[in-house]
């Protein structure tokens, strides 16, 4: 009894020792093969909540300088999210899909709390109207200076004509002033040599009202001199104010330039806050969350989840051929290449699937093709059954199943046997 008992011990060694080394028989080897899950996962955005600006309405520095705290900070997005919260976990709003149903790419699925959103696009439109309130201002200040610039330019024109008037009146006065004295001065010398100075007394008096009274030379001469000096006040005067006119035409030019300067810089300001209001309105268009696949909705969260960024939302598998992977070891790839046809079969699959292997032990093989193949052999996962039993490193090698009408559905990770055919 025991001699047929070690016999057939025997020769089951000997085939699973041939099974483990390709087969004795020199034929087509199966390999373990697993159906790809290709399904996508949609996950919730990390989504920047909203800061209030406090200083909203204020020209920059204003509120500082207002206070007295030059080196006073502005409020900013870290410190509206470290007091407040916000930003580390959302509620689900509404979800649009249950699983089962199919879904194209763009499709939506479910929607996040966008309150905090909404109003974060409030504050950036809001930075941005500020912003262009400002260039306003800007601008009705620099109209103004062109206008007090025209102005001073008038009046300093006007102060040039005066003084040019009242230089010729000088000179006028000068004149007369000279030659009061200088009459003066003959009638003095007539009077004391009883003549014209250079000729002989005659011993006659001059017919009264000849010579100009000397009373009213010297009063003339008087107010003559007053007059002088209060011209000479008076250039002085308009000198100092055309010093001042020239003084204040410059500050005005220094504060166009400036006026010029801090409207170049807020039109670079308004272009930073119109690509806030972009960002906030995109980070809005996040809370939307849509399909990134055309597919089968596995699973989806509910209505009223809170859930924390990164969180999964929905699983959709894709639609398309399904695809099986295995893993072989690298002298097995000899006659393997992208296109090379494979058979893929399992025990659950049906009867009247495929033409048939001739074994009475499964059901017929559907057909597919090699798509890819791994550059480098890898340790295959533990769980992964292999053609080989002591296989350490091994190639992934991916295949696609032919579309076909009477192919039976692979629902994702069953296992199935996979041969390879060749080109």
């Amino acid at each position: 009894m025991l001699a047929p008992v070690r016999a057939t011990a025997l020769s089951l060694t000997v085939a699973f020792a041939c099974v483990a080394l390709s087969g004795c028989t020199g034929g087509p080897v199966d390999h373990a093969g697993r159906v790809v899950d290709d399904s996508a996962t949609l996950q919730v955005p990390t989504l920047t909540m909203p800061s209030v600006d406090l200083d909203a309405g204020i020209m920059p520095g204003a509120a500082d300088a207002s206070a007295g705290n030059v080196g006073a900070k502005r409020s900013n997005m870290a410190t509206a999210v470290a007091i407040t919260g916000l930003g580390s976990v959302v509620r689900v709003e509404s979800v649009a899909v249950a699983p089962g149903d199919s879904v194209v790419a763009g499709q939506e699925i479910a929607r996040l709390d966008s309150a905090a959103l909404d109003a974060n696009v409030l504050v950036a439109q809001a930075a941005l109207a500020t912003g262009k309130a400002q260039v306003g201002v800007l601008d009705d200040a620099l109209d103004t200076a062109s206008s007090s610039r025209w102005t001073l330019a008038r009046r300093r024109a006007q102060v040039v004509v005066a003084e040019a008037h009242l230089i010729s009146m000088r000179g006028k006065l000068a004149n007369q002033l000279a030659e009061a004295k200088a009459m003066l001065a003959r009638i003095k010398a007539l009077g004391a040599s009883g003549g014209m100075p250079g000729m002989p007394p005659t011993g006659t008096v001059p017919p009264e009202g000849s010579l100009p009274d000397s009373a009213r030379l010297r009063t003339g001469i008087v107010e003559l001199t007053a007059a002088l000096a209060r011209i000479d006040v008076g250039l002085a005067q308009v000198a100092s104010g055309h010093a001042k006119l020239l003084s204040a035409e410059a500050r005005l030019r220094d504060a166009r330039s400036q006026l010029k300067n801090v409207r170049a810089l807020s039109h670079v300001a308004i272009g930073a806050a119109e690509v806030g209001v972009r960002l906030a309105k995109y980070q809005r268009q996040l809370a939307m969350l849509r399909s990134p696949a055309d597919g089968v909705v596995v699973r989806v969260v509910r209505v009223g989840d809170v859930l924390a960024p990164g969180a999964t939302v929905a699983e959709i598998r894709r639609n398309g051929p399904p695809q099986v992977t295995t893993w072989i070891a690298p002298k097995q790839l000899a006659g393997i290449d992208v296109g090379t046809e494979v058979e893929v079969s399992a025990d659950w699959f049906p009867d009247d699937i495929g033409a048939g292997s001739g074994s009475s032990d499964r059901s017929g093989p559907i057909l597919g093709r090699v798509t890819a193949i791994g550059t480098r052999a890898e340790y295959p996962p533990t769980s992964f059954a292999t053609s080989e039993i002591h296989l350490t490193r091994a190639i992934r090698v991916v295949m696609t199943i032919s579309p076909s009408a009477e192919q039976p559905t692979l629902p994702a990770g069953t296992p199935v046997d996979v041969r390879f055919l060749g080109k």
